[in-house]
């Protein structure tokens, strides 16, 4: 008895209090409500459940309802300002605005300094479109409240809508500084640079307000479709719209745009079509697989995760010191750091995890995976680290015992984002592209904002010459990640095989601006050499790229084209020749080879290549190549039912543009020699 009489009394109506304030959303409608029905309860408390369910009401758009609770609030308490901000959103929300006006000015008479109500009027009179008087309560709400985010986010808005775009950009910026995380402050920067014709930064905004908002918010969405529709990437402008549509598919807006998208899109390809190929050289076929990616700090997952707290009293000035310089990039200065915490006391994990993180920047991998050895004594069923070590082994160039760790991590946690992203890298090195896809749509099924996992299947969907799908990719992990040069190299890499090439090279050169030897953006510059023709210069660049990645086959292969350009077939047939001794089925790689056979007038070879190229996948450059032998053989009906092939594919890079311009006119030359339709002559070739 006298134990029962030293508990607290009445613990089930405390637990329901504090699940009706602040409790996990299932829970407060009942929590609220077990309040509201118990008259013993004080007044006060059933104003706060009825404010708690008012607003859950006004979160999941059930308005009458918080209207309904936000009144029964204000009949305990006349005086509740949040009662009557409640209640004035609920009204605003119903059109009924002369309501919400009076219920914000009546907050504002109990709380003049209050600043949600400041806000809340501003943003009823931004809705008026009375810009001067939103933004005088704006700048009172700032000035009660200097951090207050939404704030500065409204005010920017209302600045921008009213032309002041300088100002606009003044507030918005410090609304991203406050909080970085505020989609919002994005969506409206966005609209303040494509004010100002800034359009490439309009785009990356919105992209980033894509990134962090619900899946619910189209605005973004429909403005970068617009601004992508402007540009003329209609094919990017279609995803974002069918995004759009796919959760809002009555939009008469949205469908407005798409069926003005497609109508350009088709105007320009029937423009392509007649213009192009006139007097351009004979195309090349693409490179495939994935661009050369030696560094190998950022595949391994960045930012890598944050690490541990230090147990070490003595040490943790030396690491909180080590956190600032890694940060700085310094890492060299920040392992010599956590070198003398750990030779006090070598298991500080934070030390050893930090460690790990600066020597895999710096490159040392194999002293980077020492440390997390050490980490895994430690923690032996740490996901986590398991699956790092497994994707640095993958980056050692040894993914079999890579992929036993990752395998370890996904047994002890199967819901592991950063396991199963490992396990793709380590699947993608092994040759296994579809089971590398189905890791990397967990990993971002799991974790929506991990951008290194886009970043990993776009280069993967590269290697399956799905552009358009890596494109997507990259800006979305670009989104999430402003500065992240693998993915902006990787996107200039696709914008230049897809024929954009004012926009490639400002992704390649924006990122060999801040490093020179970035080996992504060095085979995007080589790529964009032999697109031009000056074969000498991509050959200089591209020899710094190859034989520096576990996987360097797109660079070999590209400089055998540059090779080829040159008429050095036989150092073209040397880089082919390792591409597929290690990748005996890269179709690109037996294309080219074939193109080689050709040149040397070895035309059974160049069959044998050609053929099992086609077999492995279809490509425009592989009829065009194939037409070609059996033109010199004087076949020319094979040569002229290759050429129709080549010319019904859909391409897909700048290439295969090319070459099936060439297709084409090709074709109907021959088609004049060749007999069509039946015996009797009837028919048409084309």
């Amino acid at each position: 008895m006298a134990v029962a009489l030293c508990r607290p009394l009445n613990s089930a109506a405390a637990d329901d209090l504090s699940d009706c304030n602040s409790g996990p959303p299932a829970r407060v409608e009942a929590a609220c409500a077990a309040i509201i029905n118990d008259t013993a309860r004080p007044p006060e408390d059933r104003v706060k459940a009825h404010l708690g369910r008012s607003r859950l009401y006004l979160n999941t758009a059930k308005i009458d309802l918080a209207l309904a609770d936000a009144e029964a609030a204000l009949k305990l308490d006349s005086n509740s300002v949040q009662a009557l901000l409640q209640r004035g959103v609920a009204y605003q929300r119903t059109g009924k605005l002369d309501l919400a006006k009076a219920d914000f000015d009546r907050a504002l008479e109990i709380e003049p300094k209050n600043a949600l109500a400041l806000l809340s009027r501003g943003n009823l009179r931004s809705q008026q479109r009375n810009w001067p008087e939103a933004i005088g309560d704006f700048d009172e709400a700032i000035a009660a409240r200097q951090d207050f985010a939404p704030a500065y986010v409204s005010r920017g808005r209302a600045y921008s809508e009213s032309g002041q775009l300088d100002k606009a950009l003044s507030d918005l910026n410090a609304a991203i500084a406050i909080n970085v995380n505020v989609p919002a402050a994005f969506y409206w920067r966005g609209q303040t640079f494509r004010r100002k014709g800034e359009i490439d930064r309009a785009i990356e905004d919105f992209s980033r307000a894509i990134a962090q908002g619900p899946k619910s918010d189209m605005a973004p969405y429909f403005a970068r479709a617009q601004l992508y529709s402007s540009k003329g990437d209609y094919t990017r402008a279609l995803a974002d719209l069918d995004a759009l549509l796919a959760v809002a598919p009555d939009s008469a807006a949205a469908k407005q745009l798409r069926q003005s998208t497609l109508a350009m899109q088709a105007e320009l390809a029937k423009a392509q079509g007649s213009d192009k190929g006139n007097d351009k050289p004979k195309a090349l076929p693409a490179p495939s697989a994935s661009p050369p990616t030696s560094e190998m700090a950022d595949q391994i997952s960045p930012p890598l995760p944050q690490a541990a707290p230090s147990g070490n009293a003595a040490g943790k000035p030396l690491i909180d010191r080590a956190r600032q310089l890694f940060a700085q990039a310094k890492y060299a200065d920040a392992v010599g750091l956590l070198n003398q915490v750990l030779t006090a006391d070598p298991r500080d994990e934070a030390a050893l995890q930090l460690r790990s993180s600066a020597r895999t920047r710096l490159g040392r991998l194999a002293e980077a995976r020492a440390d997390l050895d050490e980490l895994i004594k430690l923690r032996p069923n740490d996901a986590t680290m398991l699956a790092l070590r497994g994707v640095t082994s993958a980056a050692m160039r040894q993914p079999d015992q890579g992929l036993v760790d990752v395998e370890a991590a996904l047994k002890i946690n199967p819901n592991s984002a950063q396991a199963h992203y490992s396990r793709g890298v380590v699947h993608r090195q092994l040759g296994k592209v579809p089971a590398a896809l189905a890791d990397f749509d967990r990993a971002i099924a799991i974790d929506p904002k991990m951008s290194p996992a886009f970043y990993e299947r776009g280069i993967t969907q590269m290697s399956l010459n799905q552009l358009d799908k890596a494109l997507t990719d990259f800006d979305q992990a670009l989104a999430l990640a402003r500065v992240y040069d693998l993915a902006k190299a990787a996107r200039g890499v696709v914008l230049l095989m897809k024929g954009n090439s004012a926009e490639g090279l400002a992704d390649i050169n924006a990122v060999l601006e801040r490093n020179p030897s970035n080996q992504t953006a060095v085979f995007g510059r080589g790529l964009a050499l032999v697109n031009s023709g000056q074969f000498d210069r991509a050959i200089v660049a591209l020899d710094t790229v190859v034989g520096k990645a576990a996987d360097d086959s797109m660079a070999r292969t590209l400089r055998a084209r540059a090779y080829l350009g040159k008429g050095e077939t036989r150092n073209a047939l040397a880089d082919l020749d390792l591409v597929l001794k290690a990748r005996p089925s890269d179709a690109a790689a037996l294309t080219l080879r074939g193109s080689v056979w050709s040149a040397l007038r070895d035309y059974p070879k160049a069959l044998n290549d050609l053929n099992e190229a086609i077999e492995r996948r279809e490509t425009i450059e592989s009829y065009f190549v194939r037409a070609q032998v059996y033109e010199a053989q004087n076949d020319s009906e094979k040569a002229v039912a290759d050429y129709r092939r080549a010319s019904e594919l859909v391409p897909r890079s700048v290439f295969e543009t090319s070459a099936q311009a060439n297709a084409k006119k090709k074709a109907q030359q021959l088609s004049k020699r060749v007999p069509c339709g039946d015996m009797a002559g009837s028919g048409t070739c084309l």
